[in-house]
């Protein structure tokens, strides 16, 4: 299974989004939190001095009083979490309306709710004794209001994460175009309609782009040096065959062992030169073409045996291979098939299944089945061709074959029908 660079872009963008997110909502919690717990300690604050400051003390009888209570309306609602208190020792001295005769202990209210509290000695105006003024405020009522700050907090953290994640998205598409030019580019080259890849505008994708076409120049120099060397060498054995046939002349045997070898030296050059030229990224020729200049030298060929060609080939789809092996394959199927038609011989050329279907039909004799078998048998030697067909359906079959492709005879007679079945060019 292949892995999407993109996806896996996209998990670490979001997985990096996310933990700032938390990251950052973790720290603004605890800020909105100390926010929070402050403005109501301002407000205990306020309150501790308000009390502080109207507690009397009368001379007389040392009665404690309070001038006014702190303006809270909280601490005048029953049982409402709101409590302040004087205290001497462990005697109450006042308390607020809402704590009726109850005490505000250590950390805890009358009705069991955990307290905020705030402490402060104090002694009033006149009087020696130590007094302890304290105010209360319910830790539920500071975690309400706590809720209140966070739950926007966070869905305004889920709406900055997927605006962030739909651009980190957006950034990954624009990041990635590149690869996909690339690609449509390779797709050209390999179609034929470049010979090269285009110049890349951004330098992290430019070494690649050169590298590609540094192979690509390279190959078509291997290409062209086998294709060199393949011609210098039957060049070069050329002379000398001519000359040991020429030494030969009048012993049978050994003219048709030079002939043996000529045809030998002839099939594998013609291997050697598909193998590197099949399956060249680029490659491809117009079949139409290719069949009519095939049919303009075969019916000058075979003029005297009044043979009718005839050609259905228009609109047929390239070939994805070099125009030299395709004139050689479908030109032994034709010259083959009028050797042997009695007089006609039909050729079409189209697409089927997704391959370039080349149909060579005679009405000549026609072929047995062991026959068919034996001439489009794998691997077999020239001096077991059979006879009366010639060398060219073993070369045709092993020549589709580094393409890919088959080759297929059909028909025991009356008339033979070859079906070459090729790659298509993109």
């Amino acid at each position: 299974m292949r892995r999407s660079l993109r996806a896996r872009l996209a998990v670490l963008g979001a997985v990096a989004i996310l933990a700032a997110l938390l990251g950052a909502g973790f720290a603004i919690d605890r800020l909105l939190t100390r926010a929070v717990e402050r403005g109501f300690r301002q407000q205990m604050d306020t309150a501790l001095l308000a009390l502080m400051a109207r507690v009397e003390v009368e001379d007389a009888s040392g009665r404690v009083t309070l001038e006014a209570p702190p303006a809270e309306p909280r601490f005048e609602q029953p049982l409402s979490g709101w409590y302040w208190q004087v205290t001497s020792g462990a005697e109450i001295l006042l308390r607020s309306r809402s704590l009726f005769d109850q005490e505000i202990l250590g950390e805890q209210g009358p009705a069991g709710e955990a307290l905020l509290t705030l402490r402060q000695d104090f002694t009033s105006p006149g009087s020696p004794e130590l007094l302890t003024a304290t105010v209360a405020v319910p830790l539920a009522e500071i975690a309400a209001a706590r809720g209140e700050l966070v739950r926007p907090l966070v869905l305004s953290l889920a709406a900055l994460g997927l605006a962030l994640l739909l651009a980190s998205l957006v950034q990954i598409g624009v990041g990635l175009a590149p690869l996909g030019r690339l690609r449509r580019d390779l797709d050209a080259v390999r179609r034929g309609q470049r010979a090269r890849m285009p110049e890349a505008p951004h330098a992290e994708v430019a070494p690649l782009v050169a590298s590609m076409n540094a192979l690509l120049t390279h190959k078509e120099a291997m290409l062209d040096r086998a294709r060199r060397h393949a011609g210098d060498l039957a060049h070069a054995l050329q002379t000398p065959l001519a000359a040991l046939r020429n030494a030969a002349e009048g012993d049978a045997q050994v003219t048709a062992l030079v002939a043996r070898m000529e045809a030998q030296i002839r099939r594998h050059l013609s291997r050697a030169r598909t193998a590197a030229t099949a399956g060249l990224p680029g490659a491809r020729c117009a079949v139409a073409p290719v069949l009519e200049d095939l049919a303009l030298v075969l019916r000058a060929a075979h003029r005297d045996r009044a043979v009718t060609l005839e050609i259905a080939a228009e609109g047929a789809p390239d070939f994805a291979g070099d125009r030299g092996d395709l004139e050689e394959m479908a030109g032994n199927l034709m010259d083959n098939a009028c050797k042997w038609a009695r007089g006609r011989v039909q050729v079409s050329a189209r697409a089927e299944a997704g391959r370039l279907l080349i149909r060579i039909a005679d009405d000549g004799p026609g072929m047995a089945p062991e026959a068919r078998a034996a001439a489009l048998a794998r691997g077999r030697r020239l001096d077991e061709a059979v006879p009366g067909h010639g060398l060219g359906l073993a070369i045709v079959a092993e020549t589709a074959d580094l393409y890919g492709g088959a080759l297929e005879l059909e028909g025991e007679g009356p008339g033979l029908v070859a079906l070459l079945r090729l790659p298509l060019a993109p």
